[in-house]
């Protein structure tokens, strides 16, 4: 893929909106930059499991995951997705970021109790990109689609992930795929129809109510679903609180501690050894320290479980003995070029050459002639067969330079080339592809090195419908191809917009829509962005850019978040709430009907025990949870 400059595009362009992510459950990504000709993403280290290790983990025990645990975690993926999904740009106009790839592979929780997303920033361009230059990527991942994204029919939004998350929850709670046909066609057939069954059947120890909140965020259709995944969220914090469990990240961080004791203390040492490591040595192979529940029993890695990415390939070559390098080789914080990192991961003494070609010659002429350890030193006069050797190779250098002119007198080794000429009309902001490979993003577009035969064209314009030909070239003629794009023919769609709560107002371009008007379809311009704004006393205001589709019937929901919230007060050992002054009861205490646009203090006082303090804003939450432990008092 690096070597597809219209992905290289895209995965640039993603990153650079993933950058902008900072959430407490998501990722956090540090840098994006360039080394030479390679992209990378610099991103924080979570040491803890993803969902996947979690699952095989209780496939292999023969347990499942507490109730309240899942929901926890489930609530914290909601969190992140939703921070992602309203996130504004420096314009204030919405991102538009859809994850698209939510699965256990891309959750981690960490063993401090953190459940971080991954992956944002390369899953979109990845889609984008997937059909033309990586077929069969997304082999596995089918299972963690929405219908939509299966059928594309309509443009995918936020609540796709929505649906994601329903189906990862639902894995975790019966400890079974819930969409994972006998082909890849039966799994898509099976997401397409999105029938559930109830995670309680299968786990007992659910609740209705969170089969409830799994059936809406699992429902075929988008409208039905969770408007926001925030709303969700609020809908698990709820359950919890019913439940009697309201977890904190030290709760799943003692769990988790627990369960993975031995992870922990490998990971431990491991860094200990990388701490310790000085010099331009390869680091420790980790491959005896992977994951256990993906290597102790290879029964237990899913079927769909993808490979690892090798960065690098072993040498076939034997090990040399070891020397000492004829020159002080570079310190350990110095980037290795891609292609000539350290091969062998294993500390044996061998040295591996970083230098350029000729040093490289040299030091395999050195390596040839360095005796093997405990043999006796040879004659370092040249003898009857070395100067034999050195002769045949002058012969095959000279006549590798013979059959090279031959080559380049008859036009190369692919035979005479000519050139080709495109020019496309509008010619700004066009991509244009010859044999499937992007060459050029303007016009026009001038190449004189193609080879004589038939090629393909395609040109894409956005708003315009995309262009494909075939021109046939021949030697010694410079082709000249004319593009005209026709534009992108749309059709008026018809949108009926469903407000909560209902009486808020609406208007479309700063035009005020009545109530009248609310109750049926409005005819919209297709494909053309319009601004929505609705507003009512008591909620957050709502803006967003809508751009509806071409043709037929819609619907596009709106919701309004209410100003007031509940703010929920626990603390170990039980003590006295204290908001802004006021006395609200021992702890734990729920205190309702809150302006969440304000900033409390919350103090939990009791009599021998440091008072704790925190200030607390609700942003765009609906409950807030403060869980302070107390501390004794110093004597």
């Amino acid at each position: 893929l690096a070597e597809d400059a219209h992905f290289v595009d895209m995965f640039v362009n993603e990153a650079k909106t993933a950058v902008q992510l900072t959430h407490a459950n998501i990722c956090q990504i540090f840098d994006l930059g360039r080394e030479s000709n390679d992209h990378f993403i610099a991103m924080e280290y979570i040491s803890g499991k993803d969902l996947l290790s979690l699952h095989n983990y209780f496939r292999r025990s023969r347990t499942r995951m507490p109730v309240g645990l899942v929901a926890y975690v489930a609530a914290k993926i909601c969190e992140g997705l939703d921070y992602a999904h309203r996130k504004r740009g420096p314009d204030n106009e919405p991102l538009g970021i859809v994850h698209r790839d939510v699965s256990p592979q891309n959750v981690i929780v960490s063993y401090d109790g953190g459940v971080k997303v991954i992956d944002f920033g390369i899953a979109k361009a990845r889609a984008r990109n997937i059909q033309e230059t990586q077929a069969g990527v997304l082999k596995g991942k089918f299972g963690y689609m929405s219908p939509e994204q299966i059928e594309g029919t309509r443009e995918i939004d936020h609540r796709s992930d929505i649906f994601a998350i329903g189906t990862v929850v639902h894995e975790l709670l019966t400890g079974k795929r819930l969409f994972l046909g006998d082909s890849d066609f039966a799994t898509l057939e099976m997401v397409r129809n999105a029938e559930v069954p109830a995670a309680s059947l299968t786990n007992s120890d659910v609740p209705p109510e969170l089969d409830r909140i799994l059936f809406r965020a699992l429902t075929r259709s988008p409208d039905d679903r969770y408007a926001y995944a925030s709303e969700m969220a609020e809908d698990l914090t709820a359950l919890l609180h019913g439940m009697g469990q309201p977890i904190s990240a030290q709760g799943l961080g003692e769990w988790m501690a627990e369960n993975f004791k031995a992870d922990i203390a490998k990971e431990k040492a491991r860094h200990e050894q990388y701490a310790n490591i000085d010099g331009p040595v390869a680091t420790p192979d980790d491959s005896n320290e992977l994951d256990q529940t993906r290597v102790d029993d290879p029964s237990a890695r899913s079927e769909d479980e993808e490979e690892e990415t090798a960065l690098w390939q072993p040498l076939a070559e034997e090990s040399p003995p070891p020397r000492k390098p004829s020159r002080p080789l570079p310190s350990i914080s110095q980037r290795l070029p891609v292609g000539r990192a350290p091969a062998d991961p294993q500390p044996t003494g061998r040295v591996v050459s970083l230098a350029g070609p000729s040093d490289a010659a040299a030091d395999l002429a050195l390596r040839r002639t360095m005796p093997p350890t405990g043999a006796p030193p040879r004659s370092t006069g040249p003898t009857k067969r070395d100067i034999v050797i050195a002769v045949l190779l002058v012969a095959f250098a000279a006549l590798g330079g013979v059959l090279a002119y031959r080559a380049l007198e008859s036009g190369g080794p692919h035979g005479p080339t000519t050139g080709l000429v495109v020019r496309v009309e509008p010619p700004d902001e066009v991509t244009l592809y010859v044999d499937n490979q992007v060459v050029a993003g303007h016009s026009p577009f001038v190449q004189k090195d193609l080879t004589v035969g038939a090629h393909t064209l395609r040109v894409e314009h956005a708003g315009f419908e995309p262009w494909r030909g075939q021109v046939v070239l021949t030697a010694n003629e410079v082709k000249e191809q004319q593009v005209r794009l026709e534009a992108v023919k749309v059709s008026p769609s018809r949108v009926l917009f469903v407000l909560d709560p209902p009486d808020a107002t609406l208007t479309i371009d700063g035009r005020h829509i009545s109530l009248t008007e609310l109750a049926s379809y409005l005819t919209l311009p297709g494909g053309r962005p319009v601004a929505l704004e609705a507003r009512r006393d008591g909620f957050t205001g709502h803006t967003e850019t809508y751009k509806p589709e071409s043709g037929g019937s819609h619907t596009h929901n709106i919701t309004l978040v209410p100003t007031r919230g509940s703010l929920f007060v626990d603390s170990d050992p039980p003590g006295e709430v204290v908001v802004d002054g006021q006395r609200r009861g021992r702890t734990p205490q729920t205190i309702q009907d809150l302006d969440v646009i304000r900033e409390y203090v919350v103090r939990v006082e009791r009599p021998g025990y440091v008072t704790s303090e925190e200030r607390v804003r609700f942003g765009e939450k609906r409950y807030v949870q403060v869980e302070p432990k107390l501390k004794p008092a110093s004597r």
